[in-house]
């Protein structure tokens, strides 16, 4: 028996694309599908190339497809993971942004599909014997196992080395999982046993400019694009909305103005179109990527007069309603109006310091990470005039003593008048740090348009008071009011009170600038009431956190003066008084 499993398993991959395996057997369920029955990929002829770069015979091994909704690129995940059940055999990690939508996914979804597929169902044991190897999150079959699990689990994603990894809705997944880094980095480490072989599927629909996850990976792909042929003249070309248009706001009326002859062009041909359209690489990159807007949606699931239907009610809902429209019907990051810096002006305005330049206070101001804690030396002068002196990454796990003694090692070198250090991760080892240094605050911030930087003395002292007991007591920083300041200043350009100078040093990089600029001010609508607030355009931001803690550091040194006197609150005497065989104090 076992000689015959070996055996087996030394027999090459017979060469059957994704999308040949899918025609011949894969059975769309009821339950999970408006058009139950076989699978047909005429019907989606723009997954073809995309299902067959999947397939074991096919060298690539990353496929980014960002995409909108009412596309079928669903189906084609699910086609791809019984495929790998079925006919090439070997572990998989399906990741989906949490775990309650992984186990949604697995009832919902996969364990219909695999029930409606007789090759696959005999393949994966039942799930009604006891240790089976079929739950939930665990599909056991010959020659692998497949693992479904949530990007907010660590232990999850940690599983086991994967051949195949499918990664759905990666613009969900929170780009850091306690402090242990991007849980797409932590999934692809997965794949390093087969990277010869490892295919590697990431699907989303895209967020916010800047912040989309599936964008930044098919930005570094060849960005390829579904071009059809104009039923008249024949050009190819892509489905752009720009080029929708229909009369007198009546969205049944929407048609396709063809680039090239001007015709306007009947959805009624969009069938025959996609079936001659082909997929053109438009860029050079490092991985295979598609994109695909919902204009592409087959006769029947979501036409071009629907998207005009919706686009002119996101119209006049606001900007929520558009976002979603943009994101999900066009397959694009949505850029959010607002008011931020470019960092290339910055970059351009660094200078060197005189030799003999002196200042009022020194402040230094630390960020904390899983792995390095990141800090900014900065010199003040009169009117809060500042000058960046100095950005370090002291790399080191910080729930160890050695990158606290490189810290500590650091403010004895550069004698700092004041120290703030963020007390939102490894909040305890922070306390500990700064209970034994004068003039070391933790502080942790506060989102909200009317909080104070930071609280006015007394009621700092009357904080203090309430809670003696505590060995340290955070500072709240009111972040949103901070950025505000330090974004402003920023924009001077005059030198004097609030202006930010920078060195011309190899610390303060692109990097750094980018950082330093990386949010921006944005107004959005709640219940139909606008609020302002600040949205990261970037997924690294330390810089600008870290700026607004030394701000933060500066005001709070200047609260060292002579506490004002508190009027002292009697204390009341203890008064025993006896009822019914007790007493209460």
């Amino acid at each position: 028996m076992y000689s015959n499993a070996f055996a087996e398993g030394l027999k090459p991959e017979p060469s059957l694309t994704v999308s040949e395996w899918a025609d011949e057997h894969r059975i769309l369920d009821q339950a999970s599908s408006s058009e139950a029955g076989r699978w047909r990929t005429s019907r989606t002829p723009y997954l073809r190339e995309i299902m067959d770069s999947l397939s074991s015979s096919d060298p690539t091994d990353v496929v980014v497809f960002q995409k909108g909704a009412q596309i079928g690129a669903s189906e084609a995940g699910i086609n791809f993971v019984l495929y790998a059940i079925s006919h090439a055999p070997a572990p998989m990690l399906y990741v989906l942004p949490t775990v309650d939508s992984a186990k949604r996914v697995s009832k919902q979804r996969l364990a219909p599909a695999i029930e409606a597929v007789p090759l696959v169902r005999e393949k994966v044991a039942t799930p009604r014997a006891r240790d089976s190897g079929n739950t939930l999150f665990q599909k056991d079959y010959p020659g692998g196992t497949l693992i479904l699990t949530g990007s907010n689990s660590a232990v999850g994603l940690r599983s086991m080395p994967a051949r195949y990894l499918f990664l759905d809705e990666v613009d969900a997944f929170p780009s850091d999982l306690d402090g242990e880094g991007s849980p797409i980095q932590l999934a692809i480490r997965r794949t390093a046993t087969y990277k010869r072989n490892r295919k590697i599927f990431m699907v989303s629909t895209p967020t916010v400019k800047g912040l989309s996850t599936v964008e930044d990976y098919f930005e570094q792909s060849d960005q390829r694009r579904y071009f059809v042929p104009c039923p008249a003249c024949g050009d190819m070309q892509t489905i752009d909305w720009k080029r929708i248009i229909w009369t007198d706001d009546d969205p049944s009326t929407a048609k396709l103005h063809c680039e090239s002859c001007g015709i306007e062009i009947e959805e009624q041909h969009k069938t025959n179109m996609l079936n001659k359209g082909e997929w053109r690489a438009t860029a050079v990159g490092r991985y295979r990527g598609y994109h695909l807007s919902s204009l592409y949606s087959p006769a029947g699931w979501y036409g071009w007069s629907d998207a005009a239907e919706d686009f002119l009610a996101a119209r006049k809902s606001g900007q929520e309603q558009m976002k979603t429209f943009v994101n999900t019907v066009l397959g694009e990051t949505y850029e959010e109006a607002g008011e931020q810096i470019d960092p290339i002006g910055l970059i351009m305005r660094r200078e060197e310091y005189p030799s003999d330049l002196e200042f009022g206070v020194k402040t230094v101001a630390v960020d904390v990470q899983k792995d390095r804690l990141e800090l900014e030396l900065v010199g003040w002068g009169k009117d809060e005039e500042s000058w960046a002196l100095d950005y370090v990454i002291l790399p080191g796990d910080t729930t160890q003593p050695d990158v606290w003694k490189d810290l500590s090692d650091y403010l004895t070198e550069t004698k700092p008048d004041g120290c703030c250090v963020d007390a939102g991760y490894n909040t305890q080892l922070v306390y500990d740090f700064v209970s034994k240094r004068r003039f070391c605050w933790a502080v942790k911030g506060q989102a909200g348009s009317g909080i104070p930087l930071i609280q006015d003395r007394i009621k700092r002292l009357q904080r203090l008071r309430k809670r003696k007991q505590q060995t340290v007591t955070p500072e709240p920083l009111g972040v949103d009011q901070g950025k505000a300041i330090i974004m402003s200043r920023l924009q001077l350009t005059e030198v004097g009170a609030g202006y930010c100078h920078f060195p011309n040093e190899v610390e303060f990089d692109e990097e750094y600038f980018a950082q330093l600029t990386a949010e921006k001010l944005v107004t959005r609508y709640q219940r139909g009431r606008p609020r302002q607030e600040w949205v990261q355009t970037r997924p690294r931001n330390e810089a600008i956190d870290i700026r607004v803690y030394g701000l933060a550091c500066r005001r709070l040194i200047g609260t060292r003066e002579p506490e004002p006197e508190l009027e002292k609150t009697p204390t009341p005497k203890r008064v025993n008084k006896s009822f019914g065989g007790g007493a209460w104090l």
